[in-house]
């Protein structure tokens, strides 16, 4: 009996070895040319949503630069699934890589987008992005010399 017949669907090495293979597919076709662009950053859109999903193999990778320079595209598509890939990487609690590479510079030059989804989604982002001022925690020296 095999993985298959067995129910299990492959070995954890198979699936992060599938997994692996088609996040760079997925990037090569996102930074290789304009075709299949819109279909390859839905698809990693999409499988954002999958409870299991991580973003891991995406930033191993170096996805957020490509994920982020795909925000100053014209098609409308393209711009909202990076958004929501930017979304689902944030609320993951990967937000120091998403700063580290600058996006938070490109979603402020989205704010004032004439797409109200693009601004939805733009704010949605940032409040992931930057902590509200009460949230932030400072610290002072002690007074006691």
């Amino acid at each position: 009996m095999d993985a298959e017949e067995a129910g299990t669907g492959g070995t954890m090495v198979e699936n992060l070895r599938i997994e692996q293979d088609l996040i760079e597919d997925l990037l090569v076709r996102l930074s290789k040319g304009k075709k299949g662009r819109e279909a390859a950053i839905e698809a990693l859109a999409v499988s954002t949503q999958d409870d299991d999903w991580r973003p891991d193999e995406l930033i191993a990778q170096g996805g957020i630069k490509i994920v982020r320079d795909l925000l100053m595209e014209k098609n409308l598509h393209i711009v909202i699934s990076a958004l929501d890939i930017i979304i689902a990487i944030a609320a993951s609690g990967q937000e120091e890589v998403l700063i580290g590479e600058g996006v938070i510079a490109c979603l402020d030059t989205l704010q004032d987008n004439k797409n109200p989804a693009i601004r939805e989604k733009v704010r949605e982002a940032l409040a992931l992005l930057q902590p509200e001022v009460d949230e932030a925690v400072t610290s002072k020296p002690d007074d006691d010399y």
